[in-house]
């Protein structure tokens, strides 16, 4: 056997199926689709080391090997440790960008603005306003998974929740207030309860809120016998 067809497991990154031993979540895969098509936003939450960023990266490509929608993932680990809402909303527009500039879609690829060249914006509207831009510019509908959100806390975790609901709740008045057909905020855990536990949502209530606009909170299971 040659070195090139050796595998192995991995779990220090997304595994690869020409590198690694892995297997279809496919009783995850159905419920998720469910959600974009019903053009809901939603929360994934999963244990470590359980597949979630493989999963995402599978289903980004799968919808858009597809054709009838784009979809785009975007990590924010980018955020890790940040406290300030203007210094947080800008490593979040840089991860979109560079979400952009690393998507296999043209049409994604080439709304990516050059480096260092994001528009400068207030914070409280600076994800809203990305992502608005994308929408506006592109063709098709479009689905984000924003993965690791629970590097976002605190005063910047609210500041982007209060954006992507004002989103949420205008997309569909106007071409210009379009917005994600669908979304998912993926992470250890469900927003809500991050909020709840550490009173972050008592003096705003971005988080709170967006447990109303979000359908349902999805756990990654654990392989099923067939998988």
């Amino acid at each position: 056997m040659s070195r090139s067809t050796i595998k192995s497991f991995n779990i220090g990154g997304p595994c690869h199926p020409t590198k690694h031993y892995m297997s279809p979540l496919l009783s995850c895969q159905a419920r998720v689709k469910e959600m974009i098509e019903e053009k809901f936003y939603f929360i994934l939450h999963v244990p470590p080391q359980s597949g979630k960023t493989t999963f995402l990266h599978e289903l980004t490509d799968a919808i858009n090997s597809q054709g009838q929608m784009y979809a785009l993932y975007c990590s924010l680990e980018l955020c890790q440790g940040l406290t300030d809402v203007a210094q947080a909303m800008t490593r979040i527009a840089v991860a979109i960008n560079r979400a952009l500039r690393m998507s296999t879609v043209d049409s994604l690829a080439s709304l990516a603005f050059p480096v260092d060249g994001l528009p400068n914006s207030d914070p409280s509207e600076k994800i809203f306003n990305s992502l608005n831009r994308l929408c506006v510019n592109l063709d098709q509908d479009l689905v984000v998974f924003f993965d690791e959100v629970d590097y976002l806390t605190d005063a910047p975790l609210i500041t982007f929740l209060q954006q992507i609901r004002s989103g949420y709740n205008d997309r569909f008045d106007s071409p210009a207030s379009k917005f994600p057909r669908s979304m998912a905020l993926v992470g250890l855990r469900d927003i809500r309860d991050y909020a709840l536990e550490t009173g972050v949502g008592q003096n705003s209530t971005g988080a709170i809120k967006f447990s109303h606009i979000k359908k349902e909170a999805l756990t990654l299971p654990n392989f099923t016998q067939d998988e």
